[in-house]
């Protein structure tokens, strides 16, 4: 989006002159030819991201209107304006938060104007960091609780509050494993909560959520005009978690590109935006979380080994919570504590039965899965609903050690019906499929339903590398092209165990 400012002179010319410089730029331009009117503006709706307001004006004067824009939107960039330089008028302005004090450019060698995109361009960045803030202060507003209930209650978890105790008041980095819903975010929340950065931003950032050139943007944020539809700068997560902490969640997502440049910040503590060639220091401690076999993927050739050593200086395992049954009691109750204040219900009390239930349940999905249920509960304030849940045929959970990688393209064979074909003809329905097992022929007979669902997921497989090798791995594109969303997609290729391939 096209950043717009709002232009609040008296002079005619100079405001002809003003607007024709920067629309040039690709600024989007109002002008007001008074303090008065820019107030009237602003009150009908007008949101300028930055205003450029003259000193000297009748009516109202350029430090008279800044205390009523300050009234009006406190949050407002404002660049004074003023045809010479004067201590006191620079002074108030500052004081009562004007963004920079800009001498009108118009001198011949252009330093007045380069003076003024740059004030421009660096308002646009404060904007761009209250927003972010803004949006931070609302998502932490929405669970004022900002973590899980107790953690460190069972003998499971002995050794994670040790290492966390050990670790978390230093700045030395930390890779959290474990399966996917165990709680790793929490465990990075209480690292940051008890480090000396605990007054400074924590800013969490799933790698799985953004195709490679939006992930990039998303860290490193980017210059105006770097490429189609980047309309302003954007300050990246790197660059407003400075002096906080960083949480780079399924780092195993990350494409070997980003990797790449993950790896320059980590060693050398700069990077440089999207489109910018301006070095930008930064110092964050950043932590990494994964639920894959980062070792399979360095063996792929899918993540960097120089990465892994870099990431990995602590490695802290959180086990799945199947292995912790004593903290679902705890769970149980917070989390309907939590939702009960969240939704204005009632906080339901469960039976004996639903009690028994929770405690021995397999919680393939860990936590994440124990939380929905109990929001479920209390939304729903009908105990049977979640016994005939519960009380459904589950799969076995899922093993700890995720798919192997797959290091070689896939040949797909012209007929999409032709993977089942083959899979049901050669009676080996496993071949190519990640934790598929195979179907065999028992002395009853062979294992028909087996055996179309190893057949089906080998044909899932086949599409999803034939559509991946189509679109160059560009996975958004693949999901539109197989009608499934882009998280559906994902979730697939970890089922199937289709990584990115070496050189992608």
């Amino acid at each position: 989006m096209t950043a717009r400012l709002a232009i609040v002179d008296d002079d005619a010319a100079f405001t002809g002159y003003l607007r024709t410089f920067l629309s040039a730029q690709g600024y989007g331009i109002e002008v007001f030819n008074s303090g008065t009117a820019l107030l009237e503006g602003l009150r009908g709706g007008s949101a300028p991201n930055v205003i450029l307001l003259d000193v000297l004006m009748p009516d109202l004067d350029g430090i008279e209107t800044l205390r009523a824009i300050r009234q009006a939107r406190p949050a407002a960039q404002v660049i004074m304006l003023s045809g010479r330089q004067a201590p006191q008028t620079i002074v108030e302005a500052v004081r009562l938060g004007a963004a920079d004090y800009v001498l009108k450019p118009g001198d011949p060698d252009g330093v007045g104007e380069a003076a003024l995109e740059a004030a421009i361009r660096n308002a646009l960045e404060r904007e761009s960091l209250s927003a972010e803030v803004a949006r931070l202060s609302a998502n932490a507003a929405e669970d004022p609780a900002g973590a899980q209930a107790s953690w460190t209650s069972g003998t499971a978890m002995e050794s994670v509050t040790a290492m966390v105790d050990r670790v978390a008041d230093s700045d030395i980095g930390v890779l959290l494993r474990g399966e996917s819903g165990v709680g790793k975010d929490v465990i990075a929340r209480e690292l940051h909560r008890r480090s000396p950065r605990r007054a400074r931003p924590f800013v969490k950032v799933n790698c799985a959520a953004l195709p490679a050139e939006l992930l990039e943007s998303e860290l490193f944020g980017h210059e105006k005009g770097s490429f189609t539809g980047a309309g302003n700068l954007r300050v990246g997560k790197f660059e407003f978690a400075h002096q906080g902490t960083l949480m780079l969640d399924e780092i195993g997502d990350m494409s070997p590109t980003l990797q790449a440049k993950l790896l320059h910040v980590l060693q050398d503590r700069e990077f440089t935006r999207v489109g910018g060639n301006r070095p930008i220091e930064v110092d964050v401690r950043v932590l990494a979380a994964t639920n894959q076999n980062l070792e399979s993927m360095m063996q792929a050739g899918t993540f960097r080994e120089d990465l892994y050593y870099r990431l990995q200086v602590i490695e802290i395992h959180i086990p799945p919570l199947r292995e912790r049954r004593e903290e679902i009691p705890a769970l149980i109750e917070f989390f309907l504590a939590k939702y009960s204040r969240l939704y204005h219900r009632p906080a339901p009390k469960p039976s004996e039965t639903l009690t028994e239930l929770l405690l021995n349940h397999s919680w393939p999905g860990n936590i994440r899965e124990l939380e929905n249920v109990m929001k479920r509960f209390v939304i729903l304030q009908e105990e049977s609903l979640i016994v005939a849940e519960l009380e459904r045929p589950r799969a076995t959970p899922p093993a700890a050690a995720p798919p192997p990688a797959v290091t070689a393209p896939v040949h797909i064979e012209a007929s999409m019906t032709a993977p089942i074909a083959n899979a049901v003809s050669n009676g080996a329905a496993g071949v190519g499929v990640a934790e598929a097992e195979p179907a065999t022929e028992s002395p009853d007979g062979i294992d028909l339903q087996e055996l179309a669902r190893a057949a089906a997921m080998q044909a899932e497989r086949e599409a999803i590398s034939r559509a991946l090798e189509r679109f160059r791995w560009n996975r958004r594109k693949v999901a539109e092209y197989l009608n499934v969303s882009y998280k559906t997609l994902l979730n697939k290729m970890k089922e199937c165990g289709i990584t990115e391939l070496p050189g992608a």
